[in-house]
């Protein structure tokens, strides 16, 4: 595994992290009350219903270490890419704070008289069940459940005999300011918050420029075969003459009246190559 490739957009988007989020928090609460880490069942001299209610006020505030750091996260992803490095690196840095977070309500509030190394062991290794248990579960749901919304999608439009095979172009007001036939389309040129259409118009390269992210072009052109193969760029597959790979890297030759010739970088190589396989 390329530690390098972009993380699924799924493991990363608003809904799934709040669903993440509050699972983590729900199973911490739960295996906090039944495994009884921390040496817990020391913490308060009272009774189970107060216990919980106490135990439910650490862990709420457990959780901001893990709401800040996925708030760090969006920040990031309007800027940059998140590897799958980055992703982990991300992970490690909320179980590391975590653990802080535990060691100082063990040592300061509950004046734990062991050393700061025993400390420090038994509030990392609880720390990493509390996240990574939940976050595996969570991240293999996402998984399963996007496989099966594209699989049902391709079931979909098998048994679906399309109207029209016109692709529309909103602006970021999802006002429609092209409509051409797929075949037409050539490529999609991103530029900080404009993207540049380029299409067949005849025998003439047309271009139009509208005020759109890439992101939301990904988005509405779901289920037609156009591509990233770049941070700028995407691609219609069935304008593609050619693929090969030079010293400067992997790119692709489209069909055209004028020879257009796009890069396809590292992060986008190995999902733009089983797009292209499959």
């Amino acid at each position: 595994m390329d530690l390098r490739h972009r993380i699924p957009d799924f493991f990363v988007n608003r809904r799934n992290t709040l669903i993440q989020i509050i699972f983590t928090t729900i199973f911490a609460y739960a295996f906090i009350l039944i495994y009884r880490p921390f040496n817990s069942r020391s913490w308060f001299d009272i009774n189970t219903g107060k216990f919980a209610f106490g135990v439910g006020i650490v862990v709420v505030l457990g959780m901001l270490v893990v709401i800040i750091s996925r708030v760090i996260m969006s920040q990031i992803r309007k800027v940059r890419t998140i590897t799958i490095a980055g992703y982990a690196i991300m992970i490690g840095i909320e179980v590391l704070a975590m653990t802080g977070f535990y060691m100082m309500i063990q040592k300061v509030f509950l004046k734990d008289t062991r050393f700061w190394f025993e400390v420090y062991y038994t509030a990392i290794l609880n720390a990493t069940l509390i996240l990574l248990i939940p976050y595996l579960i969570s991240l293999l749901y996402f998984a399963w459940y996007d496989k099966k919304q594209k699989l049902d999608s391709l079931l979909i439009e098998k048994h679906t005999v399309p109207e029209s095979r016109f692709i529309h172009f909103d602006d970021e007001n999802g006002d429609t300011k092209l409509s051409i036939q797929l075949n037409d389309l050539l490529y999609i040129e991103a530029s900080e918050n404009y993207v540049t259409i380029h299409y067949l118009d005849h025998t003439q390269h047309g271009r139009l420029l509208l005020r759109n992210s890439m992101k939301r072009m990904e988005e509405q052109l779901t289920g037609f075969p156009v591509v990233r193969c770049h941070r700028s760029y995407m691609v219609n597959l069935n304008r593609i003459r050619l693929v090969k790979k030079t010293k400067a890297g992997m790119i692709v030759e489209l069909s055209a009246t004028v020879p257009v010739r796009l890069p396809v970088s590292e992060t986008y190589k190995t999902n733009f190559t089983e797009t292209l396989r499959s």
